[in-house]
């Protein structure tokens, strides 16, 4: 367990953070509306106004305010040099973020993609240079790296995904990294345990602003930040793979870490299989996420959004259950939940279908009413 120094300083940092956002998040919405950094309503989108998009830009700066913070207090000792590369990478994803909400209506998907993979390949350059270097590198050094890459990718993208309703992406993140504080504080993995701590004091700090009503988005500036933050951090429960001595090369291993990160990447899979099913490109938006057809399916937005979060708690309290399970069991504990959101997303289906043609009745019976009375 950690001493009461750590945990001291840990209480400090998420202070901080939550502080610093609560405090700055007004004025970051005065600053994007004056200088356009908006989404605008329309198409698909659910919001009907003008909606700033720097709430993710607030908390970057409080993640940045706490770590000063606890740097001074105890940087050395947590040895914060260690993770630049990562810091650098997160600032990369930051940027690339920023620039698709400045350019939201030009920017394709391209530049956004290749600004991700640049800042991944930041995070994992010293040991890309240290495996380049190596003449005896073997061809599972070089998949781990793929490996790597694509962890990031698939959760950064997928906690980008979820970003379709007020709350949801927040509020899913908070889950995660809740239940990953949980976990590494009996780790004594201090370091990833305090950058969780931080980071879910920014995101609180912004979610007053966020949910139900909406006055500032977290834009993809935020949800690529976070999706990076959460990808290091779940990287401490995988706790290892390929060549440690498991039967499937430590496979297992990732079971918790996807379950705490259940609904954000259920609902990116399930996504993309419906794009590629129905023959449409994966990385143009609709509105078939699961949280849509909740709301096609009579629940209003905010009730949608906290349907999922119980879900989001569920599914990360069997990843916990996993981290103390034998291997065999983690893959009975996540075939279970698996199927499990199989038959829930299939009976959403069903009452969205059953809603929209109860709807289509109503309408055509008050369309007929009206035309025999004339």
């Amino acid at each position: 367990m950690f001493d009461e120094k750590l945990l001291r300083i840990a209480a400090q940092g998420f202070a901080v953070a939550l502080t610093v956002a609560l405090v700055l998040m007004p004025g970051a919405i005065r600053l994007a509306r004056r200088f356009g950094i908006v989404d605008k309503p329309g198409g698909r989108k659910t919001h009907a106004q003008v909606t700033p998009l720097l709430g993710g830009f607030t908390v970057v700066v409080a993640s940045v305010v706490a770590y000063l913070v606890v740097d001074h207090r105890i940087g050395e000792e947590l040895d914060f040099q260690v993770i630049y590369y990562v810091i650098a990478g997160s600032l990369v994803l930051f940027l690339i973020g920023l620039i698709d909400d400045l350019f939201k209506e030009s920017m394709t998907f391209q530049p956004k993609l290749l600004g991700q993979v640049i800042g991944v390949l930041v995070l994992m350059w010293p040991g890309l240079v240290s495996l380049w270097d190596d003449p005896a590198a073997g061809l599972d050094r070089w998949l781990y790296q793929l490996f790597f890459l694509c962890w990031y990718l698939a959760i950064v993208n997928s906690f980008n995904f979820s970003d379709n309703m007020n709350g949801l992406m927040s509020g899913l993140s908070v889950i995660a990294l809740a239940a990953a504080i949980f976990y590494l504080q009996s780790q004594e993995s201090s370091r990833t345990m305090m950058v969780a701590v931080m980071l879910m004091g920014a995101v609180l700090g912004f979610m007053p602003y966020n949910f139900p009503r909406s006055r500032v988005f977290l834009g993809d500036a935020g949800s690529l930040f976070i999706g990076y933050w959460l990808a290091w951090i779940m990287f401490d429960l995988v706790g290892g793979i390929m060549g440690v001595p498991s039967g499937d090369m430590g496979l297992n291993h990732l079971v918790p870490a996807v379950l705490v990160m259940g609904i954000p990447l259920f609902d990116a899979a399930f996504v993309v299989v419906m794009r590629f099913k129905e023959g449409r490109p994966i990385y143009l938006g609709d509105n078939h996420h699961l949280s849509h057809r909740l709301v096609r399916g009579g629940f209003t937005h905010v009730e949608a959004v906290i349907i999922l979060w119980g879900l989001g708690l569920i599914l990360a309290s069997m990843g916990i259950l996993a981290l103390h399970a034998q291997e065999l069991y983690r893959y009975l504990i996540f075939g279970a939940s698996v199927l499990f959101m199989v038959m829930l997303t299939l009976k959403v289906m069903a009452l969205e279908r059953a809603h929209l043609m109860a709807r289509e009745e109503a309408e055509g019976g008050d369309g007929d009413s009206s035309l025999s009375a004339s």
